[in-house]
């Protein structure tokens, strides 16, 4: 898990996607076992942000995306576009969310204004 104060060095492109790939695995619901898969990909990607492994971030990335994104209802709308039934899907656990935003950190150590939330890629941070 990344934990260190230090600026990644992966590719800038490579930060960009992990940024908003972060910031909408806060948004999600899934079942409890699923966000132990996930927990478990972004203890990956902590190490590998942490050793600048561009490489290895995107294919981690990739992995996310398949094991949260694509089993992911909008909230408010089943797959059909009614209400959602007790499906067993909880929102974000504390400590996925703690690693999310420590690893939004380590990507993009730079906060946008106010301090709590990093500036979005590609936008003017001065």
């Amino acid at each position: 898990m990344s934990t260190g104060a230090r600026t990644a060095l992966i590719d800038p492109e490579a930060a960009g996607a992990a940024l908003r790939a972060l910031r909408a695995v806060q948004e999600w619901r899934l079942p409890p076992e699923a966000w132990e898969e996930v927990g478990e990909l972004l203890a990956e990607l902590g190490t590998a942000v942490d050793a600048g492994d561009t490489g290895t971030v995107d294919e981690l990335m990739r992995e996310l995306e398949i094991s949260g994104g694509r089993r992911v209802t909008r909230i408010g709308a089943g797959p059909d576009g009614t209400a959602p039934q007790d499906d067993g899907k909880v929102p974000v656990p504390e400590p996925v969310r703690e690693r999310v935003v420590a690893l939004i950190h380590s990507v993009d150590p730079e906060p946008g204004p106010g301090g709590a939330q990093p500036a979005r890629p590609g936008t003017d941070r001065g």
